[in-house]
């Protein structure tokens, strides 16, 4: 999974893979930006030079992963980086990329990386080497490195959301609402979770939908882009289904401007994001035959119209939604 696939803005570029078992391995690439202006993440070696001296490398670099570490009882076959937009929704406790697994108790592993989270919009004058900010190397220096790692373990668990339900089969954070996320399981079922910040400043996630559109595994899903208006499940009976959560988005993104534009300090906290997952979701659309077999993937265009779907009958379409 790319963290940056889809965010020009968000900086370096983090992948991370997982296996049957739980076991993960977790990538990172220094924005080219920052490369192009002679820093180096902090670990790195230097190829460069070789470049540089006109040496065309003869075979392919193999890249060693940042972390390694298993999560216990996680499947290995579903996996989310929590989307870099939401960075300003981290928890201050939290310095870490956040990567989700989905575990055969029904459980979403919430857990570390070791690699510190570019956070959009936070100052950059505080501790120096955040992914992306420059404030720790002089411009007149070259090869400054980069602190990249956070110090915490990677593979400590943060929450564990969900336990005592069906296995998950599918996940997908939502890209616009902070720390939400939907999760299909086994037994045909949709849950949608959503977290504030407890009094101790740590994740506190609560079920806020529990959607039935199948009795068939939900093997594939995903919200729309880039707003997160549908949420489309496709299960092992061929069918897939659009959700609308739009309500949902629209009354966070009127209390988040109505926030934002308070100027009270006595004005009260905004309302959880909770507060506005919480309305209501309806089923608009539902292909009864999208494929012969398992719906195994699904892909949101990024303009918001359209789907891609796969199946195991080796079909890939494209829908209009």
């Amino acid at each position: 999974r790319n963290h940056v696939g889809e965010d020009a803005s968000s900086g370096s570029e983090i992948v991370a893979a997982s296996q049957l078992g739980g076991r993960v391995a977790v990538w990172f690439r220094l924005d080219p930006a920052l490369a192009e202006k002679g820093f180096v993440a902090e670990g790195d070696v230097d190829v460069r030079a070789d470049v540089d001296a006109g040496e065309t490398p003869s075979k392919p670099r193999f890249v060693r992963p940042r972390a390694e570490f298993r999560v216990p009882n996680a499947t290995g076959t579903t996996l989310a980086i929590r989307p870099p937009r939401l960075g300003n929704y981290y928890s201050n406790a939290e310095t870490d990329v956040l990567l989700a697994l989905g575990c055969a108790d029904g459980s979403v592993a919430l857990c570390k990386t070791g690699i510190l989270a570019a956070r959009p919009g936070r100052p950059s004058g505080g501790a120096a080497g955040v992914v992306g900010d420059t404030s720790s190397a002089s411009s007149t220096q070259r090869r400054q490195s980069l602190q990249i790692m956070s110090g915490s373990t990677p593979g400590d668990i943060v929450a564990s959301i969900g336990e005592g339900h069906a296995c998950v089969m599918s996940l997908d954070f939502h890209p616009t609402l902070p720390n939400t996320f939907a999760v299909g399981r086994k037994d045909g079922t949709v849950d949608i979770y959503s977290s504030s910040h407890g009094d101790d400043d740590r994740l506190a996630f609560r079920r806020v939908h529990h959607l039935v559109p199948s009795h068939h595994p939900i093997r594939a899903l995903t919200y729309s882009r880039p707003d997160g208006a549908l949420l489309f499940a496709g299960d092992d009976d061929g069918k897939v289904f659009s959700f609308d959560v739009s309500i949902a988005s629209a009354a966070f993104a009127a209390s988040s401007s109505s926030s934002a534009g308070a100027s009270d300090a006595s004005a009260p906290p905004p309302s959880p994001p909770w507060a506005s997952i919480a309305a209501p979701v309806k089923l608009v659309a539902c292909a009864l035959t999208a494929h012969r077999g398992w719906v195994m993937h699904m892909a949101p265009f990024p303009d918001g119209r359209r789907l891609a779907t796969c199946g195991s009958d080796g079909a890939v379409k494209v829908w209009d939604c």
